[in-house]
């Protein structure tokens, strides 16, 4: 088949504001016919004599054509009614782009003008647009490394040449057995400002006339009417990319305005598949940022990342990627106030959730986050976007005697279509065999194959119910810090009943480690029996995930950062899908000094959750990335990072009044819920601030409470900015002797130039770095370097 062209898919402000004239445009937009077209083809333009219609679109009508001077088939394009503007724009772009000789570019011959008909003559290609390969499905994903190495290549010659692309779509990306050609580069139309308007402020368009088609490949700063540039072509690029690989579009919508605003603010699903999959979607990510800045800066080095993919692709260059469907459980609505069950509805949106973990095809979002839309008529479209997911289940909660009945629908958002409906009833003592059978279900009705495919190894249940009723009670109580105590004695409870439930004990080792570190609660006993009990849930259950990850943080802050590390890459090699295993791997290769690898994982972190949680800020501060720490702390501030920083910056003012803020929360009712250490760090942030030889003790005393080696670390860094180098000395070395081993802060930290200047570091730095190196060859061993794509 020959090239064609298809409807053209990005709006136009219609001239003929009258109802008729804008259904007119509508229809036109859709259908291809214009008022020229009912007139009959012309026979000739120019030299070419026009042999047969290829194509037509809303920019106007291809034809096959022969060139008579010289005896060759070429394709003529005509364009439909363009103003003077227009026809400017046209020549003077089809004229640079005429230039470009490159293989993966279709080559301009001649633009004409033959009787007030603009037109334009180009290569006749044999093959098939993108937009008809992708009718048939997804491509495997050695077919799309190939595409997307045309596609840069011909980006690249385009750029060289001044010419920014701004059209970059699948019918403009034409398949030749020869490999891709791109089309009509330099021929896209601005985004009405109508558009644009509707989108910086919010409100609905209702003109027909701008709803035609749907601008699915425009970057932000195209929908919102800025500046482009190769960057803008690259987002295209990649959206385009992403299609292929997954089978369906980066940005979904029902409207123009839905897909552009998910363009602006929601991120494409992760995809899943091997190696190669898996990297790519990581190459894919980058060029779909948001921001320009975050984006390769070249197509070259968007090409040099793909090339990197082909490492992976070994004998998968036929697997095909899919999208992972993302999923929150809302906790459950009790249909009338029960003091006996109203712990049920986070607690079993918690346990629900926990159950669908081991579905390789799903990514959970946290129940908490998702709290507030929580109500009996949530709004999906927000939900969708905020929280970042396809699929909602919500639920109802209702106790009758000794009864309780759950009802869940499953539904996608932002659409509100409903997938599935269950409803489940068991006795108030059997609560595990409730959402036990819930999760069945809904795994269930995700894919009829899916339940017998992922089914795996089920957990085991809890020997009582009292003991499963303990551990939700606790889970419950234990979702903040201020009742850490009471649901340490709860999860005691349940082991008491059941010594066997190793959920029980990982759980409970998280509240001895909290005690401990936060509330300062007999430290050295607390850090043991944390120990122990993490110890227990894994001989109980070598394979439990929640074990792992909690266990993973009270290895690292115990000097066994490079257990931890190989574990969680060990459980992330079979179970990639999991954010909170890259979560983990954030804190646990930093305290390796492996920061490329920790900044790896917040990104696979992110990749898989755009939302999730990481500790990347002190992977951060450890390089003296200060701006780079404030884009991280703005929600979640860890106020050593948050102040130094700001301080560091200049921004000492605003530095006193996040101090002063937070002082007075503490001293008006928050103190009492919080953990000492927390009013302890704050206190001693508003003395460094203030600076002097009484600032430095304070900083002393507060990393002598601290069972944490980078904490320690932070507050000597503090010290040796200012200038109390031989405390400062004496804190560092406990930090390094404690587990803490990142040389590249040591070596490269501005605050510790004066330690450095005097060679007192050197001992230290020799420790650190051997501990790295120790590091590196266990995280080579591991996978690391695959796995995070280092």
């Amino acid at each position: 088949m020959s090239q064609d062209e298809p409807p053209d898919d990005t709006p136009s402000p219609p001239g003929d504001t009258t109802r008729k004239g804008l259904l007119r445009r509508l229809v036109d937009g859709l259908r291809g016919s214009s008022a020229s077209a009912s007139a009959g083809p012309p026979s000739r333009l120019g030299r070419y004599r026009l042999l047969h219609r290829l194509g037509q679109g809303g920019m106007g009508v291809v034809y096959a054509a022969e060139d008579e001077s010289l005896g060759r088939r070429v394709a003529v394009k005509t364009i439909a009614e363009p103003d003077e503007s227009a026809r400017k724009r046209f020549r003077r772009e089809a004229r640079a782009a005429a230039g470009v000789n490159h293989p993966n570019v279709c080559q301009v011959h001649e633009i004409g003008e033959d009787g007030g008909q603009l037109f334009i003559a180009m290569e006749l290609l044999e093959g098939e647009s993108l937009s008809e390969r992708l009718a048939r499905g997804p491509m495997p994903t050695g077919d799309v490394l190939a595409l997307g190495r045309g596609i840069l290549a011909a980006l690249g010659a385009l750029h060289r040449t001044g010419i920014v692309h701004r059209d970059l779509k699948p019918s403009n990306a034409f398949l030749t057995p020869h490999g891709v050609k791109l089309l009509d580069f330099g021929l896209a139309r601005p985004l009405p400002r109508e558009l644009t308007q509707s989108i910086e402020t919010g409100s609905a368009l209702t003109r027909p006339g701008l709803l035609v088609g749907t601008p699915r490949y425009m970057a932000p700063e195209q929908v919102l009417g800025r500046d482009v540039d190769a960057r803008t072509d690259l987002f295209a690029a990649a959206a385009l990319l992403y299609e292929a690989l997954s089978g369906r579009p980066a940005f979904l919508g029902a409207s123009v305005v839905e897909v552009l605003g998910a363009t602006l603010h929601e991120e494409p699903p992760a995809l899943a598949g091997d190696a190669a999959v898996v990297a790519f979607d990581r190459v894919l990510r980058r060029a779909l940022a948001k921001r320009p800045a975050d984006r390769h800066a070249t197509a070259e080095e968007m090409a040099r990342e793909i090339e990197s993919v082909a490492l992976f692709s070994g004998q998968g260059a036929s697997v095909v990627a899919r999208p992972l469907t993302r999923l929150v459980v809302l906790p459950f609505r009790l249909l009338r106030p029960d003091a006996e069950i109203d712990f049920l509805s986070f607690a079993l949106a918690d346990a629900v959730s926990a159950s669908l973990a081991d579905t390789s095809s799903v990514v959970l979002r946290s129940s908490a986050a998702a709290a507030r839309f929580a109500t009996e008529s949530p709004d999906l479209k927000a939900l969708a976007s905020q929280v970042d997911v396809d699929l909602v289940l919500m639920g109802t909660l209702l106790r009758a005697g000794d009864q309780l009945r759950a009802t869940a629908q499953m539904v996608e958002a932002p659409s509100g279509t409903l997938v599935s409906s269950q409803t489940i009833q068991a006795g108030t003592g059997d609560v595990f065999r409730l959402q036990d059978e819930l999760a069945q279900r809904i795994v269930a009705s995700l894919s009829p194959s899916l339940a017998r495919r992922e089914g795996g190894p089920r957990r085991g249940a809890p020997a009582s119910a009292r003991a499963y009723e303990y551990y939700l009670r606790a889970n419950e109580i234990g979702r903040g810090w201020s009742h850490t105590a009471v649901a340490r004695d709860l999860y005691r409870q349940c082991v008491e009943e059941d010594k066997a439930f190793a959920p029980a004990w990982a759980k409970l080792g998280r509240c001895h480690r909290l005690l401990a570190k936060y509330y300062l609660e007999d430290p050295r006993e607390n850090l043991a029996r944390a120990e122990e009990a993490f110890r227990r849930a894994l001989e109980i259950d070598p394979g439990l995930p929640v074990a792992h990850k909690l266990y993973a943080h009270h290895e690292a802050e115990m000097g066994r950062s490079q257990d931890a590390m190989v574990r969680l890459l060990g459980l992330a090699r079979s179970n990639r899908n999991d954010p909170e295993l890259f979560t983990g791997l954030v804190h646990a290769c930093r305290y390796c000094g492996l920061l490329e690898a920790s900044e790896a994982a917040h990104r696979e972190a992110r990749r898989l959750d755009p939302r999730a949680w990481t500790s990347v800020v002190f992977t951060r501060w450890a390089l003296a990335h200060f701006e780079a720490v404030l884009d991280e702390v703005v929600e979640t501030p860890d106020y050593v990072m948050h102040v130094t920083s700001l301080h560091a910056l200049g921004r000492t003012a605003e530095a006193v009044r996040v101090v002063g803020e937070k002082l007075e929360q503490l001293a008006h009712g928050e103190g009492r819920a919080s953990p000492p250490v927390l009013q302890i760090t704050v206190s001693s942030m508003r003395a460094f601030l203030a600076g002097g030889r009484e600032a430095s003790e304070a900083l002393a005393g507060t990393a002598a409470v601290h069972t944490d080696p980078e904490a320690v670390f932070a507050y000597g860094v503090c010290q040796a900015y200012l200038g109390d180098l031989d405390l400062a000395l004496a804190t560092l070395a406990r930090a390094v002797e404690g587990g803490y081993h990142v040389p590249q802060a040591l070596a490269g930290h501005p605050w510790l130039a004066g330690l450095r200047e005097t060679k007192r570091l050197d001992p230290l730095l020799a420790r650190a770095e051997a501990g790295r190196q120790q590091a590196l060859a266990a995280f080579r061993d591991a996978g690391g370097e695959g796995l995070l794509g280092t």
